[in-house]
């Protein structure tokens, strides 16, 4: 493979490793996001039971609303939980083929170094045959 092909590939496996790394760093943010998402609604939670743990007296309009609370935070705990999912595959597919591109691009090194030690000993080879001793 010539030399300048070889430096278009690594070029152009430069350009997907550095979009990969900002999908990796975007999954690990959403993540980072899904957890603060569960922290808010874990203390939320922890809130309202606290207040029906006391035994105080509570108003029917309060209960209604901690129940429609209750449920809503059920649908979001399985939201959040389907989103963790696919952000973490994301992620898993996102680092397996950065280790494929970094993998490519050591190939594409050990080729450009090849390459270059050939035309070296090429070059050499033809400096050579141009020597007048050698006539």
């Amino acid at each position: 493979m010539k030399t300048r092909t070889i430096e278009r590939l690594d070029m152009l496996a430069a350009e997907t490793e550095t979009q990969l790394l900002e999908q990796i760093r975007q999954h690990n943010e959403t993540l980072r996001q899904i957890a603060y998402q569960r922290g808010v609604l874990g203390a939320y939670r922890d809130r309202l039971a606290e207040t029906w743990r006391h035994g105080g007296v509570v108003q029917a309009g309060e209960a209604r609303r901690a129940n429609q609370f209750v449920n809503a935070s059920a649908t979001a705990e399985t939201q959040v939980d389907a989103m963790e999912r696919q952000a973490r595959a994301a992620l898993e597919q996102a680092m397996l083929r950065l280790a494929q591109i970094q993998e490519r691009r050591r190939g594409l090194d050990d080729a450009q170094r090849k390459a270059a030690k050939l035309a070296e000993r090429t070059a050499e080879l033809r400096a050579e045959r141009l020597q007048p001793w050698r006539r």
